[in-house]
């Protein structure tokens, strides 16, 4: 295949429309088209809710009930004087009420306990929509860069199989006349054929890299705003890998997470205790009954009737004593995990804060192993003109060349994850840091046009 046909076929792929598509529109597309997203939202709102039911345990309830009861009763009666034999019981009668009932609690311990243990949920819930915004932030993040990542990779394999595709056409023109070996043309095409497997891999990774940012904001046609060429390494802020870790003990997200599940489960303990306590309520009720036949000790009409009402429950088989167990379990367990929590908060902001502190170093290697690399690539092109080197000499020049630039490309994308990586660990990363990160993009397409 013609190398010119590839190389536009991939510019239309990777650039179908006029302008770019930058880090911070892809967030809010996100926001508003990814289903697990709109799936934590929603998981978050019916948590909420749950503190509504709880306080409807400690709310009056009122309840409607009516039946119809027809009895049939053989039984042998004396007879009264003066009354006939069915007065005061017939062989068959009907029954119709209907009642509405009121109940207040007065004492109801399990209650009270399980509104404050749903408060905590609600606090809980609250803590994992933030973690889970980080890791939406993220995500978002990571996918929009690593398109960038592959479209950078795959440019600069094009450029190198192009380049070597140039070689092996000058080469065979070369051997035609008898200038140079059947090796060196052999070791050209060899070079070749590598630069052109990698280029094919990396597109492929290409289109899966932008698959997988489709499925977060939803398909999408235009270019993506690309890192400046004069992208600088900063510094992270506080420049203090104990102020780092001061943040992270305070303000992880993890932690915290870790922290109110801790709570949830004490209240979860005193929630089984409360079970051993009496349920005291105030119940009222007021309704109309009509018996037929009607007889002497018939009693049609309104009624009415309040009291209170205790309910014990002395032993159920010792579920509750168990229960009470199982909970102080899971409290240790809870302490265990925010144990956890915190030991792995404090790895991962030292982690974090040594991968961008050592990224600095790493880009400006990278640079310069690429600007050497690209004299090196040139000076070795016109020793070969001069016979001072062979062709095996200038394709390896070349081929460093390329290799460093590609590094230096990972080396840029990786450090800028890493800075993302590093507010995340200590609970700070927030659409601001979106923004920020958005002031190192630009619309490569509107920059050419001018």
């Amino acid at each position: 295949m013609n190398i010119k046909i590839v190389i536009s076929a991939c510019v239309l792929l990777v650039s179908p429309c006029s302008y770019a598509l930058d880090l911070v529109e892809a967030y809010q597309r996100a926001k508003t088209t990814d289903p697990n997203w709109q799936a934590n939202l929603l998981q978050y709102e019916a948590d909420q809710l749950n503190l509504g039911i709880a306080k409807g345990n400690l709310l009056p309830t009122i309840t409607v009930s009516g039946n119809v009861t027809r009895k049939s009763q053989e039984a042998n009666q004396a007879s009264v004087p003066n009354f006939p034999a069915d007065a005061f019981s017939a062989s068959s009668s009907t029954t119709q009420q209907i009642a509405m009932t009121a109940r207040q609690p007065i004492f109801r311990w399990d209650a009270w306990e399980g509104l404050k243990q749903v408060k905590t949920s609600v606090s809980l819930s609250e803590v994992n929509l933030q973690l889970q915004r980080q890791e939406h932030i993220l995500n978002v993040s990571e996918a929009y860069f690593n398109v960038l990542r592959q479209q950078s990779l795959t440019t600069a394999n094009l450029q190198e199989e192009k380049a070597l595709l140039e070689q092996l056409n000058l080469m065979n023109a070369k051997l035609r006349e008898g200038l140079v070996a059947k090796s060196d043309v052999s070791e050209a095409n060899a070079q070749y054929e590598s630069a052109r497997a990698n280029r094919i891999a990396t597109h492929v990774q290409l289109i899966l890299a932008q698959e997988q940012l489709a499925q977060i904001i939803g398909p999408y046609r235009e270019n993506l705003a690309v890192l400046r060429d004069d992208f600088q390494f900063q510094k992270p802020y506080p420049a203090n890998l104990d102020a780092w870790t001061a943040l992270a003990m305070s303000q992880n997200l993890s932690i915290q997470q870790a922290r109110i599940q801790q709570h949830y489960a004490e209240d979860q303990k005193r929630v089984e205790q409360a079970a051993l306590y009496p349920q005291i309520e105030a119940v009222g009720t007021y309704g109309y009954a009509k018996q037929s036949p009607q007889n002497v000790i018939s009693s049609d009409g309104q009624f009415d009737q309040i009291g209170v009402e205790m309910n014990w429950n002395v032993y159920n088989g010792g579920r509750t004593q168990k229960s009470i167990q199982k909970a102080a379990v899971n409290v240790k367990k809870s302490e265990a995990q925010l144990d956890a929590a915190i030991r792995k908060a404090n790895t991962d902001v030292k982690k974090s804060y040594m991968q961008v502190e050592t990224d600095q170093a790493k880009l400006q290697a990278r640079k310069a192993a690429m600007d050497s690399s690209n004299v090196v690539s040139q000076a070795s092109k016109a020793q070969y003109q001069e016979g001072l080197k062979t062709m095996v000499d200038v394709l390896l020049a070349q081929r460093n060349a390329f290799a460093a630039k590609q590094d230096y490309l990972n080396a840029q994308y990786d450090y800028v994850m890493n800075v993302l990586r590093l507010k995340a660990s200590v609970g700070k990363l927030t659409e601001r840091d979106i923004e920020e990160m958005n002031a190192w993009l630009m619309d490569k397409t509107a920059e050419q046009a001018s």
